[in-house]
């Protein structure tokens, strides 16, 4: 069992800091606990085999803090580890999530907002493939590809079934069926939903949480826009083609997240998962992308 005190008052004594020092234990997460201590996040992994994963972490970190010009370098998560846990330098603001739920975005900030992550995304897919490659050889690590069209266990017409009948019969996934591209790889954040993003002053201050970053289709960094709205996600894919010259097929973006999400749903209620909040939250996206169609 981990004693979470000793890497607390190490943290504390290599820093200068009283043990009255403020520390307040933040929520969520099973492979760390987490503290906010002066403008800085301690992560102390629960269990050793975690820290392999808190050091990946930093090496892309650093990998980003090297690469990224200057003006987007202070907009990522930037980690030092040093062999027991990881500390995080705190981008403050307010998780794009929370300040969604709360209708506290005005929709032209949102509008900039979007141009600001397709900005960043661009940034980071932007790193030079063969750096990323040699940097993480030693990663043994598979990411998260968000195309679960290539699960051997996804069937179409189970997820067809499932997206109208959360759409209340407003979606036809014959529609949207087409073949996603698994070309273009790049460095990807590969779990950027609003929980990762943080906003300040109504802009965007930086991602968080580069977990699951890795080598991926670009098109993976754009599925979960889609859970706040289709409009949204539209506003990221429109902003970053604009820049890009690898440009985020919208046909496939759309597919992406309507197979993915029947997926999901058959996942869940497969295993007899009570998550009514889940289920509420996907018909709600549903019917929004429904409307964004017309």
């Amino acid at each position: 069992m981990v004693d979470y005190k000793i890497w607390l008052d190490d943290f504390l004594n290599k820093n200068g800091l009283a043990s009255s020092t403020d520390i307040q234990e933040l929520k969520g997460g099973s492979r760390s606990k987490a503290y906010r201590i002066n403008k800085q996040i301690l992560r102390i992994p629960t269990q050793e085999k975690f820290l392999s994963e808190q050091k990946r972490e930093a090496l892309i970190s650093l990998l980003l803090q090297e690469n990224l010009p200057e003006k987007y370098s202070s907009r990522v998560t930037n980690i030092t580890f040093n062999g027991n846990y990881s500390v995080h330098k705190e981008i403050e603001g307010d998780l794009l999530q929370s300040l969604w739920n709360e209708n506290k975005i005005s929709p032209l900030s949102l509008k900039k907002i979007a141009k600001q992550i397709a900005e960043l995304l661009f940034q980071i897919h932007s790193i030079d493939i063969k750096t990323t490659q040699k940097r993480l050889s030693q990663y043994s690590k598979i990411c998260r590809n968000e195309n679960i069209t290539l699960k051997p266990d996804f069937d179409f017409n189970i997820a067809k079934k499932h997206i109208w009948d959360y759409s209340e019969g407003k979606i036809n996934l014959d529609d949207f069926r087409t073949v996603i591209s698994s070309a273009e790889v790049a460095l990807c954040h590969n779990d950027l939903h609003a929980e990762n993003i943080i906003i300040k002053n109504g802009k965007l201050a930086g991602f968080i949480d580069f977990g699951e970053a890795g080598i991926n289709p670009r098109i993976t960094d754009f599925f979960h826009f889609y859970r706040l709205s289709r409009d949204f996600a539209l506003e990221v894919i429109e902003a970053y083609n604009s820049l890009s010259p690898v440009k985020i097929n919208i046909h496939e973006a759309d597919y992406q997240f309507l197979s993915n999400t029947g997926y999901t749903i058959e996942q869940r209620q497969r295993v007899g998962k009570i998550m009514p909040l889940f289920y509420d939250e996907v018909k709600k996206a549903l019917l929004l992308f429904s409307e964004s169609l017309k």
